[in-house]
């Protein structure tokens, strides 16, 4: 089984809530394409952390680490502080150290071509999935400048498609939108980019085996206080799925209790 994270920001806490029902089901994941907060999400799942010391991490973490290194040039900020923020967790480590096959999905902003990373330090290749274009500088790699992998596939399900998995099952995090007045530049940056996303979303989507889409409408994408309301709807849309999972998985008995947690 492999999985599809997309992006959205602080939205991308909603996966934690949907990996904690696989992983009280006991679902083997096979590998791990990320976009952007999925990117995240992923490189600290295939790393070997679980959902629950994710939501510890996400509880505890002093996000302002977003806001580090003024550029002013190609972008407001530097994305070093992503980083630096992940290497405390991951420690170095490179793809080839990973428990899981990981895929970074990063997108060249000069061609407008998906850009996969699944080599060298997964911290470094991670923070290139999250320079949200206009907020941070582009990275860049190759003679290539790098930005999120939003851009261009915000919920990887052809990448995922592309590595060694039969099922894909694709979690998507931005189906519902604010209906209040953005307050930062940030804020209208990322809507905006979500608003563009929706047509190549739509065709992703359409190729996954499954698709979870959490309702998170109300929170937006710089809500990262509010780290049990992520969790709490993304189990609900991971629970709601639970009977399609189990037809496609081809079993019919696995013992799924709502509302039960791995603790």
């Amino acid at each position: 089984m492999g999985l599809a994270l997309g992006g959205g920001a602080a939205r991308g806490i909603a996966h934690l809530g949907v990996l904690q029902v696989l992983w009280e089901q006991g679902i083997s994941i096979g590998a791990v394409a990320g976009t952007s907060a999925g990117a995240v999400v992923g490189a600290f799942i295939a790393a070997g952390f679980s959902p629950t010391e994710l939501i510890e991490i996400a509880r505890s973490s002093n996000w302002w680490f977003l806001a580090r290194g003024v550029s002013l040039k190609t972008g407001l900020l530097q994305s070093s502080g992503i980083e630096g923020w992940l290497d405390r967790y991951l420690k170095g480590k490179s793809f080839s150290d990973l428990d899981i096959p990981l895929a970074v999905v990063t997108s060249d902003l000069g061609r407008g071509e998906t850009v996969v990373l699944d080599q060298g330090d997964v911290a470094w290749a991670v923070r290139v999935s999250c320079t949200v274009p206009g907020i941070y500088a582009p990275v860049e790699y190759r003679g290539r400048y790098l930005v999120d992998g939003g851009l261009t596939e915000n919920v990887p399900v052809n990448t995922a498609l592309q590595m060694d998995v039969d099922r894909v099952i694709a979690v998507s995090l931005n189906g519902s939108f604010l209906d209040e007045k953005p307050e930062r530049p940030a804020d209208v940056i990322q809507q905006a980019i979500c608003i563009l996303q929706r047509a190549h979303v739509k065709e992703q989507l359409n190729k996954a085996d499954l698709v979870i889409v959490p309702d998170l409408g109300g929170l937006g994408l710089t809500d990262f206080h509010a780290v049990d309301a992520f969790v709490r709807l993304g189990r609900k849309a991971m629970e709601e799925a639970m009977p399609k999972l189990e037809l496609l998985l081809g079993k019919g008995n696995l013992d799924y209790e709502p509302g039960k947690s791995e603790g």
